[in-house]
């Protein structure tokens, strides 16, 4: 492991942080009617209802949520949580490798809202006639106001040095502030490479327990299918370590190395079609998980 001014160095230098904020219109309104009929409906205290109306099926949001899921997928195959709102630590070349790529998702995500808006009067007069006496034509905004509530924005912001901190204020205070900073850069590196190994761990695991259930059905005889995520989500998520190995840990590093001598880019048809093959597997499997289980990364301190 890397010593604390490397890492921090690091971080400053080669990461930044990113964040995806976005937003759809609103789905469903509560409709005082609606809870009227389910009241009496159900012989239930009305005040203790809260009916929703659908405005929008699924169907007509679905084009918007694709793009930001895939967009968001992207990100978080190739980053690492950096707070509880939304944002997230990637290495500065890894962001120059996708940014086009996100670029590419943003547009898209507004030519989708621009063919929402282009069918929104229809899309009211649909909601009317199949809501009946629960439309509310007031819950349902003008095209541009509607099409004010689609979102999509890519922000990033770089890492403070703590070194370049500059404050107004005592120069204890100051000290306090960028030791506080250092810590707390030092907590989200530690957390960098748990997540690495938990992602590992999780995925290895998931893959090692559907190839034995289809290994067991097999061997029985039964007719069972076969999924090839199994191997392909060990492959895509070792393709993405050199990113997500914020901190260049040589564990993480070996581990990669031991997933690409025996479980990367494994030929479905054979692990599917061959028992010695899926004994293979499962024991290079098991041994990677053990070794991830029992591991205890160092602590930037």
């Amino acid at each position: 492991m890397e010593d604390n001014n490397q890492a921090l160095q690091r971080l400053n230098e080669n990461c930044l942080l990113i964040k995806i904020s976005t937003g759809l219109p609103g789905q469903t309104y509560t409709s005082k009617d609606a809870s009227a009929d389910a009241s009496m409906a159900n012989n239930a205290n009305v005040d203790r209802l809260k009916t929703q109306v659908l405005k929008f099926t699924n169907a007509d949001l679905k084009p918007c949520r694709k793009v930001r899921d895939d967009a968001k997928q992207l990100l978080a195959t190739v980053s690492i949580p950096w707070d509880s709102n939304g944002k997230r630590l990637i290495q500065v070349e890894t962001y120059q490798n996708i940014k086009q790529r996100l670029s590419d998702y943003r547009a898209e995500f507004y030519d989708k809202r621009d063919e929402f808006v282009d069918k929104y009067h229809s899309k009211v007069q649909r909601a009317a006639n199949e809501l009946h006496s629960l439309f509310d034509p007031d819950r349902f905004p003008s095209p541009q106001g509607v099409g004010d509530e689609f979102l999509f924005e890519l922000e990033t912001e770089a890492i403070t040095d703590p070194s370049d901190i500059r404050i107004k204020g005592s120069l204890d205070l100051a000290e306090e502030i960028k030791l506080e900073t250092e810590r707390k850069y030092k907590r989200k590196l530690n957390d960098s490479v748990k997540e690495v190994v938990g992602r590992l761990t999780d995925q290895i695991k998931t893959s090692m327990e559907s190839i034995k259930n289809f290994h067991k059905k097999s061997l029985k005889g039964e007719n069972t299918k076969f999924f090839a995520s199994a191997l392909t989500g060990i492959t895509t998520l070792c393709d993405a370590l050199p990113s997500l190995n914020i901190t260049d840990d040589v564990d993480i590093k070996l581990f990669e190395k031991q997933i690409k001598d025996s479980l990367y880019k494994l030929d479905v048809d054979k692990v599917k079609d061959s028992c010695t093959v899926r004994e293979e597997v499962m024991e290079a499997g098991d041994s990677l998980l053990s070794a991830l289980e029992n591991y205890s990364p160092s602590q930037f301190k």
